[in-house]
């Protein structure tokens, strides 16, 4: 007898993971005869302009989460202490009925302020980032939880300078004679920007790296800067100096479009080549070198990334870089500008939420848990619910933020689709569905494209979305609520490019003018930062996460990176296990020695979850939950350890 084999169906989706790419994705499903589906294929879709062809390796394994063992199919309780991820199994209407009456309690006791939205969603579609969870939140007025870990710093950095005005487009680049990409790793986190630069290139264009490490687009640049972490005010203004020296100032367009460039100017004149060397740790030439090569070159593009956020003096870093391609008049033309974030909040899927009263809420800073939460704080937080988040992972200061979540007088939820570092410490944890398992809509944040997400196999065991959840939490607490249909899905067959014009043609920041002066905090001025130990620890992605997810099958080694010399100065080789300490605490890893990073600068991959370090702490036990002066951004980058032999 003949066997059939199962039916196949290809299914065009859209990419939803916290990266500016967003990827056209052709998923290919097996149907077997009882008409389940199963994902057996992921690969690119057509029809993108900047995602055709070709998908990264981190997508094409999504698979492995969605059918992980450490997948979360049905709700689950507690039933260990806090930390040991110990639970049991539950129905949904036994954990929605807990939740719902432990937030009874908080609200009645405490007041909603003692509930806590720690709702993150980075790595979801439009409408489950404002799903119903979020409109419940501001129902009951719950504390909401700011973003500050991610791009905060860069975002308000770009409001303060350029207000509205929209990124230039990244298709644009292949127009470009001069890229400069600076604190951005597009190789491991943008991965088709590079193949527009060198269109570029192949055209004529020279490429400008500023990174402390020589990154892959760094070894391939004509010129690669290796910046001092917290140092980019000192090297923009010195641009900016030079500039002003050798004509590079357009004083007709600063004239017309920008406020506050004589002030600025002022600060910059501070900054000779020499003084700027000294901080930077470049050399006077390199400086100048690039500076010229911006002077000279035109069209000019400038793609910022969040690199130089990441540090007290982040808010200031990012101003002062913005500033430059006003102050040298580099816009107006196809590859010149400035590329930030090309996220457009006037994109909406079509769907409408039940009205609502909105009272007032609270906010709490992100990365700071692990200080409000803290044992024995006056903060009022009874209730926490976790979505879309991997806080014990990602937030600075991980031995706080495991004692906060090992407060028992804290009852603490987690909605997510496998189980992370995060959940051994719930209350009560919810499964989520993957991407795959829901319609949705996505925009880019590295392009301006809308499209379409598409449902392409059943909710794997009982995980619902976050749709799902809060209208289920809605009902318990009393709201007569149901999620509308999505209806942007079914009449839009794939990727729509979004027209935004071009900046200071099309589209103009302000009244036409751009800011160079902050109304309250002034002339971005460098500040030097207090060391206590003698190294700089910064903690960049890899190739391998999405931030901390994928990190349950395809986490990078627990290891620290130094340049030979630091090595050579401390009698340490490749392969030593070393301790990497500060006042904060220590951690014990292999060391890898290679001149990839500057001196005086050592690297150890963000997101490796904690189950990959003996010590079941990582790189964020010695970074610390202090914020830039602009927005209180996380500050990662200020983190000082010294490294010995273990």
């Amino acid at each position: 007898m003949t066997q059939l084999l199962p039916a196949r169906e290809v299914v065009t989706t859209a990419c939803t993971l916290d990266c500016p790419d967003t990827c056209s994705l052709a998923v290919t499903v097996e149907i077997g005869a009882g008409g389940d589906r199963r994902i057996v294929d992921i690969d690119a879709a057509p029809g993108n302009p900047l995602t055709d062809g070709w998908i990264c390796a981190k997508v094409k394994r999504h698979m492995r989460r969605v059918y992980a063992p450490e997948r979360v199919t049905t709700p689950l309780i507690r039933v260990g202490a806090k930390g040991e991820g110990r639970f049991r199994i539950a129905t949904w209407d036994e954990a929605i009925g807990t939740i719902a009456d432990r937030m009874r309690e908080a609200i009645g006791t405490a007041g909603s302020d003692s509930i806590v939205a720690f709702t993150y969603n980075s790595s979801a579609g439009a409408v489950e980032r404002a799903s119903t969870t979020e409109a419940l939140f501001a129902a009951l007025g719950a504390a909401h939880v700011e973003h500050t870990i991610c791009a905060h710093t860069a975002g308000a950095s770009w409001d303060s300078v350029l207000g509205d005005l929209p990124s230039a487009d990244p298709l644009d680049v292949v127009h470009a004679s001069l890229v400069v990409v600076w604190g951005a790793n597009p190789t491991v986190s943008n991965t088709h920007f590079p193949p527009l630069v060198q269109q570029a290139v192949a055209r004529g264009a020279r490429v400008v790296v500023i990174d402390p490490r020589r990154t892959a687009m760094a070894d391939r640049a004509d010129l690669h800067l290796a910046v001092r972490p917290g140092a980019d005010t000192v090297l923009a203004h010195a641009i900016a100096n030079h500039w002003q020296h050798t004509g590079g100032i357009d004083r007709a367009f600063v004239d017309a479009h920008a406020e506050g460039a004589d002030e600025f100017l002022a600060e910059s004149a501070r900054w000779t080549l020499d003084a700027a060397a000294e901080v930077t740790g470049l050399t006077a030439d390199d400086i100048a070198t690039l500076a010229d090569w911006w002077r000279t070159s035109r069209p000019a593009m400038l793609r910022i990334g969040w690199g130089p956020e990441r540090n007290a003096n982040g808010g200031a870093s990012c101003r002062a870089i913005l500033a430059l391609p006003v102050l040298g008049g580099h816009v107006g033309v196809p590859g010149s500008g400035v590329i930030g974030s090309t996220g457009h909040g006037d994109v909406r899927p079509r769907r409408r939420w039940p009205t609502i009263d909105r009272p007032a809420r609270r906010t709490l800073p992100l990365h700071q848990v692990g200080r409000w939460m803290a044992p024995g704080s006056d903060d009022p937080v009874r209730v926490l619910f976790v979505q879309g988040a991997n806080p014990v992972v990602m937030c600075p200061d991980t031995r706080a933020v495991m004692a906060a979540f090992s407060r028992d007088d804290v009852f603490t939820v987690v909605h997510e689709q496998v189980l992370t570092d995060t959940t051994r410490y719930a209350d009560v944890v919810l499964p989520a569905t993957t991407a795959f398992e829901i319609d949705d809509v996505v925009t880019s944040y590295g392009s301006f494209t809308v499209q379409p997400v598409r449902a392409v196999i059943e909710p794997v065991g009982e995980s619902r979305s976050n749709d799902e959840v809060g209208v289920a939490l809605a009902r318990a607490l009393g709201f007569d609520w149901t999620a509308p249909p999505l209806d942007v899905v079914a009449d839009d067959p794939g990727p729509r490019v979004v027209a935004v014009g071009r900046q200071f043609v099309d589209t103009w920041p302000f009244e036409g003018r751009a800011r160079l002066v902050d109304p309250v905090h002034g002339v971005p001025r460098h500040v030097p930062l207090e060391r206590s130990m003698p190294l700089t620890l910064i903690s960049p992605a890899s190739p391998k996460l999405i931030n901390s997810m994928f990190g349950e099958f395809q986490s990078p080694s627990a290891s620290v990176l130094m340049h030979p010399d630091d090595a050579a100065a401390r009698a340490l080789q490749a392969g030593d296990r070393v301790r990497v300490h500060n006042a904060q605490g220590s951690i014990e890893v292999a060391l890898d020695v290679h001149d990839a990073t500057r001196p005086g600068v050592v690297v150890m991959s963000k997101g490796v979850w904690l189950r990959h370090h003996p010590e079941g702490v990582g790189v964020n036990a010695l970074t610390p939950d202090t914020g830039d002066g602009l927005v209180n951004g996380a500050c990662f980058n200020d983190t000082f350890v010294e490294i010995e032999r273990a």
